[in-house]
């Protein structure tokens, strides 16, 4: 019998400003974590810390079922929509 991964991704912008806490989940079951700092570059350190948490972990970017935003972020700012985007490329990409 085989076990079937449903991985989930949360992008959490903690409360400290510029820092974003990566959660990769197995279900409803953490897998991993990973948290970076970013100040004018979101969009550049979001793709690497996603890849790293993902290549770590052996799990590729289509095995994603689910990709969310959390936290201390409004949905008018600039963070938010970078990540927002980031998550429309990949659901585009499946």
């Amino acid at each position: 019998m085989s076990i079937i991964k449903i991985m989930n991704l949360i992008i959490n912008f903690t409360e400290k400003r510029g820092e974003v806490e990566l959660k990769l989940l197995n279900g409803k079951r953490l897998i991993d974590t990973l948290t970076f700092y970013f100040e004018a570059n979101l969009d550049s350190v979001l793709i690497s810390a996603v890849d790293k948490i993902l290549g770590r972990n052996r799990i590729e970017t289509l095995s994603l079922k689910t990709v969310k935003i959390a936290g201390e972020v409004e949905k008018s700012s600039s963070a938010y929509k970078i990540a927002q985007t980031f998550i429309e490329a990949i659901k585009a990409s499946k």
